[in-house]
């Protein structure tokens, strides 16, 4: 556990000039060796990786929760850093479509299974506590994404890793997860605030 979520973190973070490159690769890697370590594990439930039990009653607290924080975010946005507002899909909207079309299976997934699925299985006997495991399942979370060089990075993850943790303790459900976290991330990289999670060239933000 002080390895994957705490040695690996740091070390991503310590030399985020050259690890920015390479966190897609190192966060599939991982999240296939988490999925192996998962399935060959007989008190896993496979069943948690895909079922939508309590789907509908969740996309309900999903949008409630949702539509008025994108909201708020959209007008602070757009009144404190216009020069990011709507940048992506108004920049380059290909790459704007190309993100959204591919977020969800090379990001959101795997950082699913890593960070909520495969840590909250693997860690409960040694940390028996949810709330205990969901503090350092988000710090970790939070921890991985300074890699960007920039706090806001750090601050979003924390705060959405805070969410999805809760999501999971509450459905134990990866794909019901998983909706939320691309929805929160697609919604992110449209307004703009997606300049602070992408190593885009130009910009001033991650050199």
């Amino acid at each position: 556990m002080f390895c994957l979520f705490g040695l690996v973190p740091l070390l991503v973070a310590f030399f985020s000039a050259y690890s920015v490159k390479w966190l897609i690769p190192i966060l599939l890697v991982i999240g296939f060796l988490c999925l192996w370590l998962l399935l060959n594990d007989p008190r896993f439930k496979r069943f948690r990786l895909w079922h939508l039990q309590g789907l509908g009653h969740c996309l309900r607290h999903q949008l409630l929760l949702f539509a008025p924080l994108a909201l708020v975010i959209s007008v602070l946005v757009y009144l404190w850093l216009p020069q990011f507002f709507l940048w992506l899909p108004s920049k380059d909207h290909q790459l704007w479509l190309l993100t959204l079309a591919i977020y969800p299976l090379v990001s959101v997934l795997p950082q699913e299974l890593v960070f909520r699925t495969f840590f909250f299985h693997r860690y409960k006997h040694i940390l028996p506590s949810k709330l205990g495991r969901l503090g350092l399942s988000t710090f970790s979370f939070a921890l991985a994404h300074a890699a960007y060089g920039n706090w806001v990075a750090v601050v979003l993850s924390g705060v959405g890793g805070l969410l999805f943790g809760y999501r999971y303790i509450q459905t134990r459900s990866t794909l019901i997860v998983a909706i939320e976290h691309s929805l929160w991330g697609m919604f992110l990289f449209t307004i703009g605030l997606g300049v602070y999670l992408m190593q885009i060239e130009g910009i001033g933000l991650i050199n």
